[in-house]
């Protein structure tokens, strides 16, 4: 099993609508069409990101500016 989820089929309109609608979003049609349109990029976007990381894995949670100033 792959550590994202690229693996996934991308969702459907119709898969879309009902997230917003879940949401408790009332868009206007132009504006769901828009946000239908750009949904596949943020999915995959949000899909590459590795799943089952610790918290120490992301730089910014292990970063100590004490050990660059000498005081650590």
């Amino acid at each position: 099993m792959p550590d994202d989820l690229t693996h996934l089929p991308p969702a459907t309109p119709d898969e879309v609508r009902a997230m917003v609608a879940r949401a408790g979003i009332d868009l206007p049609e132009e504006l769901m069409r828009q946000f239908i349109a750009a949904w596949p990029q943020f999915e995959a976007m949000v899909r590459r990101i590795p799943r089952g990381l610790g918290y120490a894995d992301e730089p910014a949670h292990s970063f100590r500016p004490t050990r660059l100033a000498g005081m650590g």
